[in-house]
């Protein structure tokens, strides 16, 4: 299989697929360094404008990244298009409970300015930053319906509650789209 995957960490499946896959393509944004150079040993991929050939993958993964994404509506589009017909897209994302309709909490500007739409922003740790990622959305239950309508691929949400491995608790819906034709 051809995969790619945004954003990997040093452990569980990102160390894994990185191991056993011969065509595993990891990508972190530098946004200041040329889109398709490798940096750090790592591809350099804008997700929401990537320098990928149509077609390229049967599998892309991002864990814990939508979250963190300026327009997401892009980056469902460019993966839809990377995608080989069949392939899968299988990220993770919180999802709020709460929430009918996602929340847009933060907006990159052009000018590279930061419009933050709530009152106190809201950073997680970032592997290749330290002054973290800042989480531009907290989605809710509207988001299958929202990625159906930006790609056209059909979306199955799972949700896990396991005590054996302690996966209990909030946020451990891992969504799976998948690209028809």
């Amino acid at each position: 299989m051809s995969i790619h995957e945004s954003s990997p960490s040093d452990r569980g499946i990102s160390r894994k697929l990185s191991r056993q896959c011969t065509d595993y393509i990891a990508t972190q944004f530098f946004p200041e360094m040329r889109l398709g150079s490798i940096v750090s040993g790592f591809r350099n991929e804008n997700l929401e404008a990537q320098t990928f050939d149509d077609q390229r993958f049967d599998l892309v993964i991002t864990l814990d990244v939508m979250e963190h994404v300026n327009q997401p509506e892009s980056v469902l589009k460019e993966v839809a298009r990377t995608l080989k017909p069949g392939g899968a897209y299988v990220f993770t994302v919180p999802t709020y409970k709460g929430k009918t309709d996602s929340e847009r909490r933060a907006l990159y500007k052009p000018d590279g300015s930061i419009d933050h739409l709530v009152p106190e922003p809201e950073y997680h740790g970032n592997p290749i930053s330290d002054s973290g990622s800042l989480v531009t959305f907290h989605y809710g239950y509207d988001l299958p319906e929202r990625i159906y309508s930006w790609s056209a691929m059909d979306v199955e949400v799972r949700r896990f509650h396991d005590h054996h491995f302690g996966i209990i608790g909030d946020f451990t819906e891992v969504y799976i789209c998948r690209k028809l034709t």
